[in-house]
């Protein structure tokens, strides 16, 4: 009698019954697998606007010493400086901030500020610094204690940027302020280096005038709003502009860079600022701006390199109404492309300047 099983129907039963068998007990091939792997996790929330351009923020390492100051700082005697902490000591507001000063460039600094706002005659004889400030009608930077030395700071960026660009100061024998106020930046490097020919302009002319009365060995002067300045050609060996480029519509910005051209001596320097992506991190990140608008002005750099609002109005700047004068944002892609190679780029630092706008040295070809 044949097998049952070699009989092809009872085989397929055989079969059927096998395979129900190891499902409903579970095939040990199928428990050898291992478990499925877990569902992915939910995509992340898009961040917002003001989240991704903080991202933009430069890390800055702290600076040691700063030229300008230090240089001035080592004109004083221990006794001089000793004198100093003295009369803070008696200034409990002066003293709280003097005390907790984080870094020795920060101490350097507030020692010549403080010194000329208390009127050590050490430090106003040997600095060359001088406390005066224009009233509140007349435009500043800054005003108060803080400020009675000038723009240490600034003049700090402006010697620090040329240095690390390989350009020796001493070599330079003319130099402009070019958007000086009433002089607050120039007056510190004046100080700094008296060998130089310091020319200082700006188009509001109360700034200037009050800048001339009180700073008589710099060559003062009020610009136009659009060039020429009453400068001969290639009269200068250095030109430096803090927050200038930043304001300045994009077409009236080309033209000044043509003046500057005109008026710097081939292989001579320009120092600028300029808001950038950094500065719109910058924004972001105190909330000065609106994320829409930072996101706005970050989209526009990607797109066109530029960004421009005349943000003043017709009230003007302190007076100085220029419809070409306002915010500006640019790219160094931007500038590159418009700039070169009648300029050569020797420096380009992102959000150098107070953490916000870029800083530039261009040399002139």
């Amino acid at each position: 009698m044949p097998n049952l099983h070699r009989r092809p129907r009872v085989r397929r039963l055989a079969e059927r019954l096998a395979r129900r068998a190891l499902h409903e007990v579970g095939s040990p091939l199928q428990v050898a697998l291992p478990p499925p792997p877990p569902p992915p996790p939910p995509e992340p929330p898009q961040p917002q606007a003001a989240d991704f351009l903080r991202a933009l923020a430069p890390e800055r390492p702290a600076v040691e010493r700063g030229p300008a100051t230090h240089a001035l700082f080592t004109r004083l005697s221990d006794a001089d400086v000793a004198e100093v902490e003295r009369r803070v000591a008696q200034e409990p507001e002066l003293e709280a901030y003097y005390s907790t000063a984080a870094t020795p460039a920060l101490r350097e600094a507030l020692t010549l500020i403080y010194g000329v706002w208390l009127g050590v005659p050490a430090v106003i004889e040997k600095t060359g610094l001088g406390a005066a400030q224009p009233p509140e009608d007349v435009h500043a930077m800054a005003r108060g204690p803080l400020a009675a030395a000038g723009g240490l700071y600034e003049a700090d960026l402006v010697i620090e940027a040329l240095t690390h660009a390989g350009v020796d100061i001493a070599q330079v024998q003319s130099a402009l302020d070019f958007g000086c106020s009433s002089g607050r930046v120039v007056r510190a490097l004046h100080a700094v280096h008296p060998e130089i020919a310091w020319h200082g302009c700006d188009p509001n002319a109360p700034a200037i005038a009050w800048a001339k009365e009180s700073l008589a060995d710099i060559k003062l002067f009020v610009s136009g709003n659009h060039p020429p300045l009453p400068l001969p050609d290639a009269s200068l060996d250095l030109v430096y502009a803090i927050s200038i480029w930043s304001h300045f519509a994009p077409a009236l910005g080309l033209r000044w860079f043509e003046e500057m051209q005109r008026l710097l001596r081939p292989g001579g320097h320009l120092v600028l600022t300029t808001h950038g992506l950094a500065a719109v991190a910058y924004y972001a990140q105190h909330s000065l701006r609106t994320p829409q608008q930072s996101r706005e002005i970050a989209d526009a750099l990607y797109r066109e390199g530029v960004w421009y609002a005349p943000e003043f109005g017709e009230q003007g700047d302190w007076g100085v109404v220029n419809p070409d004068w306002g915010t500006a944002f640019l790219t160094p892609e931007w500038l590159l492309a418009e700039l070169t190679p009648v300029w050569s780029v020797l420096q380009f630092a992102p959000g150098r300047n107070q953490d916000n706008q870029d800083v530039y040295v261009l040399r002139r070809v």
